[in-house]
């Protein structure tokens, strides 16, 4: 009697363990996957707030003081405090996406701030030495494009690579937690239904020698026991199973918001160019070509959801690139000045605005589907942090309730 109450209490404290290291594995998981989700989100965000910084910065340069052909005439007043405006809110961006990263990702994420710090006082030099003259728009000082030049290479030598860097390595992060989450779920789940067989077998078992050793029909407290235990396998099979499927799913919706991030990013490359081209035109416009080609491509790829945004891209920033580069071409100075600079429709500030816009809800929805599998995951999980001690605790007491009055018989 007393080696049949070991064997049963072993089973179901092995039991008890297995179940609950399942459960705590898996919600470890579940909150590795969110907390990595957030990590890449942010450094997304950063990549694509560093990419438009440049881009402000080149039209700030680009547009002077404001005036056109004479001082005071303000032709392009407006559109220069619209990138002014641009440029300050993309320097907080990147200051609060920063401060979000450092402990994801520490000296990497510290030296990336370094170089953007020393960044914008290259391109901050480059504004002011254009402003404070009071160079004309489209006419910039040789001295300010020189030092958007050596801020241009800082940015796409070191600072872009580093963040794209950042991204892709949270991504890849990201993505790979919610793989964990689903490959520790199911072994939670083989593991449990083993032993639970196993302890609910011996369980069987010990019931059915005491009626052949005590010649009786039931032992009540082993019967409810036994009822316990399979109530337990069954119902953490179910969880497990449920978890399983949502960390799947988790997986994979966040691998449809990371397709969104990165076309955004493709998109805001594409965008700089155009904006550098102008600026300095001897650079090679066939740059601008084929980004802006990559970036329909991965439109397509994104499905019917961005349908409406490819349709934008063609019809806004793709036409306004082509746009600025005939008048480029053609000596239209204020003609491209006017297209990439203005903020008004068919214009390409307006244009890629709506255009982004449209992205970001894209992004938004397939972010809220990732977080819906996220809440899910870790709803499946919450009751199970503690029923696996609650029932195997109360079936280790009926096993001993069980046993007690039959080892009580030989004294």
């Amino acid at each position: 009697m007393r080696l049949v109450a070991a064997l049963l209490t072993v089973a179901l404290l092995a039991l008890m363990a297995v179940t609950a290291a399942a459960f705590l594995q898996a919600r470890a998981r579940a909150q590795t996957v969110t907390s990595r989700a957030t990590t890449a989100a942010t450094a997304g965000d950063l990549y694509f707030a560093l990419a438009d910084l440049d881009a402000e910065a080149a039209r700030l340069v680009l547009l002077g003081g404001g005036d056109f052909q004479t001082a005071g005439d303000g032709a392009f007043a407006g559109n220069q405090l619209s990138a002014l405006s641009a440029y300050n809110a993309r320097t907080a961006q990147v200051d609060a996406d920063l401060q979000a990263l450092p402990g994801a990702d520490g000296a990497n994420t510290s030296a990336l701030a370094a170089d953007v710090t020393q960044y914008r006082s290259v391109a901050d030099a480059a504004i002011g030495l254009d402003e404070f003259p009071g160079a004309f728009a489209g006419s910039p000082t040789d001295t300010s494009i020189g030092f958007y030049g050596r801020a241009e290479t800082l940015m796409h030598d070191v600072v872009l690579p580093a963040a794209a860097d950042l991204r892709d390595r949270t991504a890849s992060a990201s993505t790979s937690a919610a793989s964990d989450a689903h490959t520790w779920a199911l072994a939670g789940l083989i593991g449990t239904l083993v032993l639970g067989v196993v302890t609910t077998g011996a369980l069987v078992i010990a019931q059915r020698k005491l009626a052949r050793w005590y010649r009786r029909l039931l032992n009540p407290a082993l019967l409810a026991a036994t009822a316990i235990t399979v109530a337990l396998v069954g119902g953490s099979a179910v969880a497990l199973t449920a978890a399983s499927q949502d960390a799947n799913a988790a997986g994979g919706r966040l691998a449809d918001y990371l397709q969104v991030v990165q076309t955004r990013a493709d998109s805001y490359d594409a965008d700089g160019a155009a904006v550098r081209s102008v600026l300095m035109p001897y650079l090679d416009w066939n740059i601008v070509t084929q980004q802006s080609s990559a970036v329909d491509k991965e439109l397509g790829a994104l499905g019917s959801a961005a349908d409406s945004s490819a349709q934008l891209w063609r019809s806004g920033p793709d036409a306004d690139y082509a746009t600025i580069h005939a008048d480029v071409a053609g000596g239209n100075v204020a003609g491209a000045l006017s297209v990439e600079t203005g903020t008004a429709r068919h214009e390409d500030a307006f244009d890629f605005f709506d255009y982004d816009l449209g992205l970001q809800k894209i992004s938004s929805t397939r972010l809220a589907a990732f977080q819906q599998a996220s809440d899910g995951l870790s709803a499946d999980l919450g009751p199970w942090l503690w029923l696996p001690w609650a029932m195997a605790g109360a079936a280790l007491l009926l096993v001993a309730l069980g046993i007690r009055p039959r080892l009580a018989e030989y004294r």
